[in-house]
């Protein structure tokens, strides 16, 4: 702990150096008085949701204008329709209020069944927390209840003995997680319906239990492509010549992750309108009056999308591409299917804009926190520790861009311990957060990933330390606040990670971390129409008592210089000494932070360049002590050790088994 009078002669040294930030101030100020001004506003538009929501109960339109007739009232994410007036059978709309707790549909759900149910091939854009996943299992649904005859398990996966009666779906999903929530959504609404199986085949399961999944028949199989590729190549027993929908959910993250040769081959495997590039059909037989139907949702575009729904999609009903408006698509847009491949590509070029203005709930509040570097640690735990003190029931997720980082802080904020006066005696002090803490990554192991995805979604107060991984598609129940502790690089991977909060209407925050060199990706963000308020981190940290300092010292201009904040660095600093393994931890965490920041591409390279950036600061928001150099050089030099060691024991192996022999 820094005494009184040497805080006060830092503080005095750096304003004769830093004049310049009482400007700073005054925006900060501002910031604080917009803060509390879109506070109020959020009380009052949460009260206005709840009268909507009791306005539109009991309301029932025709089935043929369900799609055109649904419209939003104050702002909100409802449509004022009926599941009923949509098409949906009486005992499938029962499923949705009882077990999911759908009492009207959203506008992308009123938008997309109609044409669903018509048979209608779509490409759905909408925002993120809309129920687009309701949207599409809905329909699938309320066809194969319709069947006079009952699904068996006997009839196999994607075929029957039926005559062109029973059709059988298939979802393609980009990760594991996200295919075990739509696999629980599907098993709730399927309560009554026992003859449909659901199933899911993905990475990481044991694929020999699969097999004889797919052998005993499912009705609608949920997958991630590289397994589903797999299991069309080598298991003999996967039958689907009657397959009769495709859905893509999150078709840009499927494509982002490089499934896109795989998704090629899967729809040349399967029977899809072409192959790649060229005009030939595939070879699987297909019945003359048999008419499949692929379906798109995307929450945003791009022209990997564009591609795919290019070969995928016949004479597609367009939803939600009507750019800023909100207003549902009254008209089916449509193209010719007399026109050539070339006239296509031009039309599906033409309504997929260069640069959109992305989706992003209305009721999220978005703000940024400008921080440096050296302080991003001490500032990302006190702005942790004043969420959970003011809401002790809320869900945090906070992003990183390494799995390194992930462990890092999951294993420091698991085992940190703070007191602001360094006299007490009892150092069996309370943890620095009074929450549960969790991790989700790529590199865990896949029995821990599920662990954790389910008990994340389980707990009443959590925090869920996590990368990408996390950021498509996932419904995390009542998460209050996201965190992008690293900047997250393109702005559609910006809108995916708030996606996790402000979900069906309910409120939310996000918060983006940035350094002052970084600055300028706002610019980048406001290119797509999201624009971000900043954050009153002083007003926070100034709430916060730190034992011998009195309130007229403790207030600061400056972030790096705040009581609070130094303090708090120190004791991390201390921490991260005294422990060998959070050490290691932190050295790992910094390598493969600068590794990642050098991998920023095109225009974002000028915003995130690593020749910006003090490497200094950079080990600092590690909590580390040691120059950059000596850490780098450190866990080089442990990596070269290890690999001599290794070489000299499989070296004196092969010597003795020579001798032996």
């Amino acid at each position: 702990m820094l005494l009184l009078r040497d805080y006060v002669e830092i503080v005095y040294d750096a304003v004769n150096s830093k004049l310049a930030g009482l400007s700073w101030l005054i925006r900060v100020s501002s910031a604080n008085r917009e803060f509390e001004r879109k506070e109020m506003g959020m009380k009052k538009s949460e009260k206005d949701s709840k009268k909507v929501m009791e306005n539109k109960k009991n309301e029932k339109k025709d089935v043929g204008s369900a799609a055109s007739n649904a419209t939003i009232e104050n702002d909100s994410v409802f449509a004022s329709c009926s599941f009923s007036s949509l098409g949906l059978r009486p005992s499938l709309c029962d499923e949705l209020r009882e077990k999911l707790g759908f009492e009207v549909p959203t506008l992308v759900q009123a938008q997309a069944i109609p044409v669903i149910l018509a048979g209608r091939h779509a490409l759905i854009n909408a925002a993120t927390g809309t129920g687009k996943t309701v949207a599409y299992l809905a329909p699938l649904i309320h066809h194969l209840q319709n069947y006079d005859t009952c699904i068996q398990r006997s009839d196999g996966t994607f075929v029957t003995d039926l005559i062109d009666l029973l059709e059988i779906a298939l979802v393609l999903v980009p990760t594991r997680e996200l295919c075990l929530q739509v696999y629980e959504i599907l098993q709730k609404l399927l309560h009554r319906f026992h003859w449909i199986v659901p199933g899911y085949v993905m990475g990481g399961e044991n694929r020999s239990k699969e097999k004889a999944r797919l052998r005993k028949g499912i009705s609608i199989l949920i997958a991630t492509p590289g397994r589903l590729l797999d299991h069309l190549k080598n298991t003999s027993s996967f039958l689907y010549t009657k397959l009769r929908w495709i859905i893509f959910d999150e078709a840009d993250r499927i494509l982002e992750l490089g499934f896109g040769q795989d998704i090629q081959e899967i729809l040349h495997l399967l029977g899809s309108r072409k192959a790649a590039n060229d005009n030939k059909e595939s070879t699987v037989p297909r019945n003359s009056e048999f008419q499949r139907q692929n379906l798109l949702f995307s929450a945003t575009l791009n022209e990997k999308v564009n591609h795919l729904a290019k070969i995928s999609l016949h004479n597609p009903v367009m939803i939600g591409l009507e750019g800023k408006t909100r207003k549902p698509v009254s008209t089916i847009e449509s193209i010719d299917p007399s026109e050539s491949d070339e006239e296509d590509e031009v039309k599906y070029s033409s309504k997929i804009p260069t640069i959109v203005d992305y989706k992003i709930p209305t009721q999220l509040i978005q703000r940024y926190v400008r921080v440096p570097c050296g302080s991003r640690l001490a500032v990302l735990l006190s702005i942790l520790k004043h969420l959970f003190e003011r809401d002790t029931s809320q869900k945090v997720v906070v992003f990183f861009s390494t799995c390194d980082a992930v462990d890092f802080h999951h294993s420091l904020l698991s085992e940190f311990h703070f007191s602001t006066d360094p006299q007490t005696k009892e150092r069996v002090i309370q943890m620095f957060l009074g929450c549960q803490t969790f991790r989700l990554h790529g590199n865990m192991e896949h029995e821990d990933r599920r662990s954790t995805f389910q008990a994340f979604k389980t707990e009443k107060s959590a925090l869920l330390l996590s990368t990408d991984v996390s950021a498509r598609g996932l419904d995390f129940p009542k998460v209050r606040c996201i965190i992008q502790y690293d900047s997250p690089g393109e702005a559609t991977e910006y809108v995916h990670r708030v996606g996790r909060t402000a979900r069906l209407g309910e409120r939310g925050e996000s918060l983006l971390f940035l350094q002052p060199v970084e600055i300028d990706y706002l610019q980048d963000l406001e290119k797509h129409g999201v624009s971000l308020a900043e954050y009153p981190l002083l007003k926070v940290l100034d709430n916060f008592t730190l034992h011998g300092h009195n309130k007229q010292v403790k207030k600061s201009i400056f972030i790096d210089l705040h009581p609070w904040v130094l303090c708090l660095q120190k004791a991390l600093e201390s921490f991260i000494i005294s422990k060998p393994k959070m050490d290691e931890l932190a050295r790992k965490g910094f390598c493969s932070w600068v590794r990642a920041y050098t991998a920023h591409r095109g225009e974002l390279k000028r915003i995130f360049m690593i020749k910006k950036l003090h490497l200094g600061h950079v080990a600092k928001s590690f909590a580390l002590k040691q120059q950059p150099s000596l850490v780098g050089q450190s866990f080089q030099k442990q990596n070269k050790k290890r690999k001599r060691f290794e070489k000299k024991n499989g070296l004196s192996k092969k010597r003795k088994v020579a001798r032996v022999t």
